[in-house]
C-alpha cells in the first residue's frame, strides 16, 4: 500500500511539475524563452561579431565621359564603430604589366594621394553595418591602354592591423587585371 501511495504522490508531483513547465514550451516542444527552474538564463551575454572590410570586385567603368578604375567594398562581419570608420581609409595603386605606358592623369600613378577615407567615400555610414557595401572610384581619370595590374587596399595596414579591429586582419587587399584598348 505504502508503494502504491508513493507512486501516486510522485505521479502528481511530476504532473504538477510539467503542467508548470508546459507554458515555456511551444509545439513539438521547442523552447520558447522562458525560464525553466533551474535552466541556463536566457538573457546571456551578447556576443558581438567583428566587423570585416574585403574588396568584391575591382573594374573599370566610364563615369562623366572618363574611363574610371572602381572597387565594391562590403563589410561582411559586424558594425563598425565610427570613431575607427572616419580614421580608415581606402587607397588604390596602379602598375603596368604591358602595352603602351601612357601616364595616368590622376594620383592613381603614384603620385600624391591615391586614395580616401572611407568617411568621405561613405557618406552615408551603410558600411558600418553588417552587410553594407559601397562603389568606390579611384582618384584621378585612367587614359592609359594595355594592361594594368590595379591593387586596392581598404583599412590600410598600421602597426597590429589596421584601423578597424577586424575578425579578419588579412583580407583587407584585394589585386586585378585589367585590359584597356
Amino acid at each position: 500500500m505504502k508503494k502504491n501511495y508513493f507512486l501516486l504522490t510522485g505521479c502528481i508531483l511530476l504532473s504538477l511539475f510539467l503542467l508548470g513547465t508546459t507554458s515555456c514550451f511551444g509545439q513539438n516542444g521547442v523552447y520558447q524563452g522562458k525560464r525553466i527552474p533551474g535552466s541556463i538564463p536566457k538573457h546571456l551575454p551578447r556576443i558581438v561579431k567583428r566587423p570585416d572590410l574585403v574588396i568584391t570586385r575591382i573594374y573599370s567603368k566610364k563615369h562623366m565621359g572618363s574611363l574610371g578604375v572602381w572597387a565594391d567594398i562590403k563589410n561582411v562581419g559586424g558594425p563598425i564603430p565610427e570613431k575607427e570608420f572616419k580614421q580608415a581609409d581606402l587607397r588604390f595603386y596602379l602598375s603596368y604589366l604591358k602595352g603602351n605606358n601612357n601616364p595616368t592623369t590622376g594620383p592613381i600613378a603614384r603620385r600624391g594621394n591615391n586614395g580616401y577615407t572611407l568617411s568621405y567615400l561613405d557618406r552615408t555610414g551603410k558600411l558600418m553595418n553588417p552587410g553594407g557595401m559601397i562603389s568606390a572610384e579611384a582618384p584621378g581619370t585612367l587614359t592609359c591602354h594595355g594592361t594594368v595590374q590595379v591593387k586596392v587596399e581598404v583599412d590600410l595596414p598600421v602597426s597590429n592591423g589596421g584601423r578597424i579591429k577586424e575578425s579578419n586582419e588579412h583580407n583587407n587587399t584585394k589585386t586585378a587585371i585589367l585590359h584597356y584598348p
